[in-house]
């Protein structure tokens, strides 16, 4: 994982989640990449360009050099265009990889018709009412699609979480690694 290295001070507590998450990956062999939720990045005055927010956790970015690396494909979804304009500009050196689709994240993976290797569901902030209901359907939606040996990461892991983790426990999926922000499942462990 020597790529991810780089990433280490700017992600914090989450390196640990997306270094097990891409050891996982790698081992399996995956390579098609669902993320909802994209890079929003920050502007420091209103005309400005945007900038990477590393606060925001930035997985779009790890996501997309990740698939470059593995000539994997990746999809980031997000409902708003101003967030998908900013994701595509932190990309775009990995643009050949890359997909974006401006839409509701139930939308987009109730239409999706592709087998999933790695799902990361991180629409809806934490403390936004309402978040574990929306992320508990984007996980009704996608299970679905979702490989035997795929992986499945959480973020915002408390409350936005409460429902979606008994979902897939129930559905044969087990935590096989977790932290303080995030949490990672898996059907098939070692």
């Amino acid at each position: 994982m020597n790529w991810l290295d780089k990433y280490k001070s700017t992600l914090g507590i989450r390196y640990s989640s997306f270094e097990k998450l891409f050891q996982y990956a790698d081992e399996r062999n995956l390579k098609f990449i669902v993320e909802t939720g994209t890079a929003r990045g920050k502007n420091k005055f209103y005309y400005s360009k945007p900038r990477i927010n590393w606060k925001d956790g930035m997985s779009t970015i790890l996501f997309a050099e990740y698939s470059n690396l593995v000539n994997g494909t990746f999809w980031s979804c997000d409902i708003d265009n101003q967030n998908i304009f900013n994701a595509y500009r932190f990309t775009e050196k990995f643009s050949k990889k890359v997909n974006f689709a401006v839409a509701d994240s139930l939308d987009f993976l109730r239409d999706l018709n592709a087998n999933i290797d790695i799902l990361y569901l991180d629409t809806l902030d934490g403390n936004i009412p309402g978040a574990n209901d929306h992320q508990l359907k984007e996980a009704e939606l996608a299970i679905k699609n979702l490989n035997n040996d795929g992986l499945v990461i959480l973020d915002d892991k408390g409350g936005k979480t409460d429902l979606s983790i008994p979902f897939f426990l129930k559905n044969g999926w087990k935590i096989i690694f977790e932290n303080d922000q995030q949490v990672l499942l898996s059907q098939w462990y070692f």
